[in-house]
């Protein structure tokens, strides 16, 4: 007996017979399928980057789909990330997906506050007692322009003092 690969997990009852010439024997098998466990986190967009701003949160959408024909139960949402940086999942569990279906989660990512502009990877782990799935995000931390906009005007007010300094006090 061999089921289709997409045989929903359960108990099968199979009739089966015995024909001779003279008699015909019947009974049943009982085959129960276990089904096949497998999880894949990803987002809806398919996109594994996301931007954030040092000591802001940022959010992100996942996906997470149970491509197993069995369904997935107490699936748990984790994370690995940089120091001082921190990552919750609303909701952080997933009580149960069913075979072929999709739920979605948010993730909320916040840098530490004195995090450097620059690419960074945080890892999201969506498990299973029977499977798990990574997902690693690079995260780009950028700063706020305020300190940009600051070192701009003290570069015009330097360059405006010596134009004011050569220009009062000329050439002697």
């Amino acid at each position: 007996i061999k089921p289709p690969a997409n045989a929903k997990a359960e108990k099968y009852t199979i009739p089966i017979s015995a024909v001779s010439a003279k008699e015909t024997l019947n009974t049943e098998l009982s085959i129960i399928i276990t089904g096949t466990y497998s999880i894949k986190l990803t987002t809806p967009t398919g996109r594994l980057n996301v931007d954030a701003y040092a000591g802001k949160e940022s959010p992100v959408t996942l996906t997470v789909t149970n491509n197993g024909s069995a369904d997935l139960k107490d699936v748990n949402l984790s994370s690995w990330q940089p120091n001082n940086w921190s990552v919750r999942f609303e909701p952080e569990t997933l009580d149960v997906i069913p075979a072929g279906e999709s739920k979605e989660v948010k993730a909320y990512i916040q840098p530490a506050s004195d995090s450097i502009s620059g690419d960074y990877v945080v890892s999201l782990t969506a498990s299973a007692p029977e499977t798990s799935s990574d997902a690693e995000f690079r995260v780009t931390v950028k700063t706020p322009t305020t300190w940009g906009i600051v070192g701009i005007v003290i570069i015009l007010l330097l360059v405006g003092g010596l134009f004011w300094t050569f220009r009062t006090y000329g050439r002697r």
